[in-house]
């Protein structure tokens, strides 16, 4: 059931599509041994015709696969495949749009017949190269059957060894998307990929109708990064696949370490509700679920979490309804103090903490923010370790800012995952989501403030069995 088809990933060239994306060499290097430990076996890994930085990049990302197969992305252009050849491809990735949205809007509207022949010559000198060619046609669902047919032929005897169907706006349905690669396969007497944009949510289940229809490729990216709103996820459609198609090839249990390299190398995080790695994917908190669940957890469950490296969570029951504002009301909220001592892993420590802002303050809000005024009361401070290192779910800020004019004077001590650092002020600290960390006062005066990205401290907690795989990776 799973020889006939493989995954592509596609996380660090479309992934670079998706707004304020931008991977190093080191960052790439990172993800695509990650892809490999997951069970990866072709990664394309840049578009190197667009620039030397870029094609030194990909140079140095291809020299790093340790026993994935590289392909790389060139357009219809002779120079372009060079570039791909220079920096190691094993595969180049030439595309072309044949449509009449395509040639006008691309190709300054020439004739089909122009594209045509830059396809031919683009791939005569990929094979001329020693290099293994997919031929993409850009916007296939839009593209008239007798358009996606002469291209793909044109493609084929310039000795093209796959063509790849792209849904570029997302607009197929499963249906539509089976039924193209059937008939691309009777058409062309080779490998059909597909390259399945998220436009209408229909990706996973666009990609799941191309297996089933015999494609024998599936590009995807991890999160289904890439441009508007990505393509195929990764991570979903491999545990898709497990479920759904008995495919075992992928190690779920790697999913957490894959993810987080990708959410830091991006900046980009799944929302709560995201399958698999949403931080609620795992969570039960109506009483009529949670009691079934402790029964037995296939009640609401579709798969374990241990399958994919989580955990199961089970959160409070409904809150009180407590205070209503009207959702665009300018409203002044009231600071209070507060011991640090309501937060799990602290102890109240030294100073006075002030709450800024949390739902309390404002039941709307979607951040925490607290600051300790240390030594700036007259009271004396003793040195002491009152917080246990610990993980969010979010991400969140140290700020350190000491009592002199310029911000100086106040030293503490930060440690994030096994790495231990003094910190004088002023500084500020970003903490990644689900990483260890903690802090502790040393000497001088000043303040700390602490931002949260969630409104409840407690709740952004990351329970200690999610936390342990992060921990145990980082002592690797």
């Amino acid at each position: 059931m799973t020889s006939h088809y493989k995954l592509i990933d596609q996380t660090v060239r479309e992934g670079e599509q998706q707004v304020g994306v931008r991977f190093t060499a080191r960052q790439k290097i990172e993800i695509l041994h990650l892809l490999e430990e997951f069970g990866i076996d072709l990664i394309e890994v840049g578009h190197p015709g667009i620039s030397t930085e870029d094609e030194q990049i990909c140079r140095e990302t291809a020299l790093a696969a340790r026993r994935a197969e590289i392909l790389m992305h060139a357009r219809a252009d002779v120079e372009e495949v060079r570039a791909a050849k220079r920096a190691g491809a094993h595969w180049v990735g030439i595309w072309a749009s044949l449509n009449d949205i395509g040639l006008a809007t691309k190709f300054g509207d020439r004739p089909a017949s122009f594209v045509r022949a830059k396809i031919a010559e683009a791939i005569g000198e990929a094979k001329s190269l020693g290099l293994m060619v997919r031929f993409t046609i850009e916007d296939a669902s839009r593209t008239p059957w007798r358009d996606t047919e002469a291209a793909g032929r044109v493609a084929r005897d310039a000795g093209a060894d796959r063509i790849s169907l792209a849904d570029t706006t997302g607009c197929w349905e499963p249906a539509q998307c089976g039924d193209a690669v059937s008939r691309a396969r009777a058409a062309f007497g080779c490998e059909i990929e597909v390259h399945l944009h998220d436009d209408l949510g229909l990706a996973h289940a666009n990609a799941l109708a191309a297996i089933d229809a015999g494609a024998a490729v599936i590009d995807t990216s991890v999160f289904g990064i890439g441009e508007r709103t990505g393509i195929t996820n990764s991570l979903e459609l491999a545990v898709s696949l497990l479920h759904l198609r008995g495919d075992r090839r992928f190690d779920l249990s790697r999913i957490p370490r894959l993810a987080r390299a990708v959410r830091l190398a991006t900046g980009y995080s799944p929302d709560s509700l995201r399958p698999v790695v949403g931080r609620n994917a795992f969570t039960h908190t109506s009483a009529y679920h949670v009691r079934a669940v402790g029964r037995n957890p296939e009640a609401y469950e579709a798969f374990p979490p241990q399958l994919v490296g989580r955990s199961r969570t089970i959160a409070p029951g409904r809150p009180s309804l407590g205070r209503s504002l009207a959702l665009d009301a300018l409203s002044i909220g009231q600071p209070f103090v507060k011991g640090a001592s309501e937060l799990k892993y602290h102890r109240d420590g030294p100073g006075v903490r002030w709450v800024l802002m949390d739902s309390r303050v404002d039941p709307r809000t979607s951040f925490y923010v607290i600051q300790r005024f240390i030594g700036l009361h007259g009271a004396a401070i003793v040195p002491e370790n009152h917080v246990d290192s610990h993980a969010h779910h979010c991400d969140s800020l140290f700020i350190f800012w000491g009592d002199q004019p310029d911000g100086t004077g106040l030293t503490c001590r930060v440690q994030l995952e096994a790495e231990e650092k003094t910190v004088e002020s002023p500084a500020s600290i970003f903490i990644p989501a689900e990483m260890e960390h903690s802090y502790s006062y040393v000497s001088g005066n000043g303040t700390y403030t602490n931002i949260v990205l969630a409104p409840d401290y407690n709740r952004s907690l990351m329970a200690e069995t999610e936390a342990e795989p992060e921990r145990a990776s980082a002592t690797r």
